[in-house]
């Protein structure tokens, strides 16, 4: 079931534009401004593959590329 709000054309370009910088839906934006929050786990589960791709590219561009992976001489059993 869908319901019209009415609101000034400048708070809704306002909403379409920060649901458009998340990468969702101006349905799910909303719907996370006023739903309680829920564990981070059940936020995973709702957010939209491009939000995904978004959270997991921003995560990556706060690490080196060049960090260096060092292995123990270890003998393997």
């Amino acid at each position: 079931m869908s319901t019209i709000l009415e609101v000034e054309p400048e708070l809704a370009s306002k909403i379409q534009e920060r649901a458009r910088e998340r990468a969702v839906s101006v349905d799910v934006y909303l719907r996370e401004l006023i739903e309680p929050k829920a564990t981070e786990s059940e936020n995973n589960n709702r957010l939209s593959s491009r939000e995904r791709v978004r959270l997991l590219r921003e995560w990556a561009s706060g690490h080196s590329t060049k960090t260096q992976v060092r292995y123990l001489d270890v003998p393997i059993v």
